[in-house]
Parts: C-alpha cells; sequence; structure tokens
C-alpha cells in the first residue's frame, strides 16, 4: 500500500484540495462535483467512478474532530484507483470487474469546516474562530478546539435529519445540549445546516442502492434503526463485521436518532451502515491510522460488491 500520508497530519480542506490535484491528474476518468460551500465558503465535494447502474454512497467527515476516516477514504480511493488501471486485484477482488459493475460516490470530507477548527488550523483572530470560541466558551467542559464535532455554527451535522429528529431534539436538549455547542446540538429545525441539506438533496436525486457513513470509534457497525429492519442488511453487516473484526449492533436509543443512515433506512428502505472506525476518545490519534485502513478495506470493498 502507498500510503498518502506520509507526514501524519490531521485532515482539513487544505488537504483535500492537494488530493484533488492528485486526483485530476493521475485519475481524471473520476468526476468531481461541488455539493454545497459552508458557512465560510469552503466546498463540500462529491466524487464518482464506475460504469455500472446499481449506486453505492460513501461518506466521511461528518463531525469535525473524526476526519480520520476521511484519509481512509481517500486512501482507499487511491488504491482502487491505481489497482484499476494496473488491471490488479484489491483483495483478491478484480478492480476492472467492480468498476464495470458499480457506480461509487464518495463525499470525503461532510463538514470542512468543522475540520480545519478541530484540526487547529483556522487562524485564532478569524471570524470563523472567533464565533467558534464564543460557543466553545459556554461549554468550558468540552475541550476546545479538539472536541468539536458541530459545523462552524454549532450545529451537528448527523442530528440534522428528518428521522426522529424531534425525539433527538428532547434527548439532546435533556442532556444540555439546547443551542449552539460544540457537539449534540440538533439545530433550529431539520436540515438547517447547508452541508445536512445538500446530502440530504445529493442522496435523493442519487437514490443509491447502500450507504455507507462512516464516524468514530468503538469498532462497531450500526445496521438498524427504531425498528426499520431492511431484509438483508443484518447479513450484510455480518460479512463487514467478518472483513474488518468490528462488531454488528444494533444502533442505541440515545444515539439513533436524526442521524443520516437512520434517515436513509426510513426513507428508502434499503441497506444503509454506519461504521464507528477505531477506538479510544475522539479525536482518535493518526498512530490508528493503519489499523483503520487495514480493518475498513474489506468494508469498502465489500460495499462495492453489495450493491451488485
Amino acid at each position: 500500500m502507498q500510503n498518502l500520508i506520509s507526514d501524519p497530519v490531521s485532515m482539513t480542506s487544505c488537504r483535500q484540495e492537494a488530493y484533488l490535484l492528485r486526483l485530476r491528474r493521475q485519475f481524471p476518468f473520476v468526476y468531481v462535483k461541488t455539493l454545497t460551500r459552508t458557512a465560510f465558503g469552503r466546498s463540500v465535494y462529491a466524487l464518482q467512478f464506475g460504469s455500472g447502474s446499481r449506486k453505492l454512497l460513501i461518506t466521511a467527515g461528518h463531525h469535525a474532530n473524526e476526519t480520520i476516516t476521511s484519509d481512509a477514504v481517500w486512501q482507499w480511493l487511491f488504491t482502487f484507483c491505481n489497482a484499476l488501471l494496473d488491471g490488479r486485484t484489491v483483495c483478491g477482488a478484480e478492480a476492472r470487474e467492480l468498476y464495470h459493475n458499480a457506480m461509487v460516490y464518495l463525499v470525503p470530507l461532510v463538514n470542512p469546516d468543522g475540520a480545519d477548527l478541530a484540526a487547529g488550523v483556522c487562524a485564532s483572530g478569524s471570524p470563523e474562530y472567533r464565533a467558534a470560541a464564543d460557543i466553545a466558551a459556554q461549554y468550558p467542559d468540552i475541550p476546545f478546539p479538539s472536541g468539536w464535532k458541530a459545523n462552524i455554527r454549532g450545529i451537528d451535522l448527523n442530528l440534522q435529519y428528518p428521522a426522529g429528529w424531534s425525539t433527538a431534539r428532547e434527548i439532546k436538549f435533556a442532556a444540555g445540549y439546547t443551542r449552539p455547542g460544540p457537539r449534540d446540538y440538533v439545530g433550529p429545525a431539520p436540515l438547517t445546516a447547508p452541508e445536512s441539506l445538500a446530502m440530504y438533496g445529493f442522496t435523493r436525486a442519487l437514490d443509491p442502492q447502500l450507504t455507507l457513513s462512516y464516524h468514530t470509534q468503538g469498532r462497531v457497525i450500526y445496521w438498524q434503526y427504531d425498528g426499520y429492519d431492511v431484509p438483508g442488511s443484518k447479513a450484510i453487516a455480518e460479512r463487514f463485521a467478518a472483513a474488518s473484526g468490528y462488531a454488528v449492533a444494533e444502533t442505541p436509543y440515545a444515539s439513533g436518532h436524526a442521524g443520516y443512515k437512520d434517515w436513509f433506512l426510513q426513507d428508502f428502505r434499503r441497506p444503509g451502515f454506519t461504521i464507528e472506525a477505531g477506538s479510544g476518545e475522539n479525536p482518535l490519534p493518526l498512530s490508528q491510522f493503519p489499523d483503520i485502513w487495514s480493518d475498513n478495506l474489506g468494508i469498502l470493498l465489500g460495499g462495492m460488491a453489495a450493491v451488485l
């Protein structure tokens, strides 16, 4: 494996732009689309490759301090594309066969504003940093900026979807997250954050057969939501578990509402999974990247195979 992370650093919007330049130079057959721009003008990108009719959507970086998975998704993309051009296999799977039988869409960094803040690259005197610091001051027990999960406006992007949003609001308000904060604020209404609204609209237009949503941590795969038991989903989750060593679990009630995967299962009634990669306390140390990468290679390839 050629590691994209030669000098381990946190994922940022500038790092992603560098990946995009490399992508256009080496693999121009990967299509790049801008889904939206954030409050401070950063782009949320979607990437597309493949020639099949059945669609897989992979997302990462919903939470600001969980973007180690964004790098894992980028690493997988470059690894797969290299194998595709060379006519090689990846973990025993024929890259060209998968390419011609599936269409893959990636949104590697849903929350670029938050990623830059959590990584410490927002200038301390900038308007975005000052706005976030004012929010963080109301939550002194959460480290700033490393404990930041939300977008730059203090809305948790994975609590913005119209699937039990009112229930999520009750749970998070009871826990004290009643206003913009570093984490767990559901927003004034569903889909008020531009990043989540863009993911909602993109998914509806795309109509994918299967989705993988990457988060950290716990080394666990969540496959259902609030009684929505899509036929075949648990069997796919168990195949992912066998490939990764991760556990398969039902989504905990307290964290199982208003998330992207929850909404996808509710509205599309197709397999959708949350993958909680790595273990420990967020943000996970970059030293875990090799394990996260190797554990999830089989899941990412298995996602392509599962839509065939």
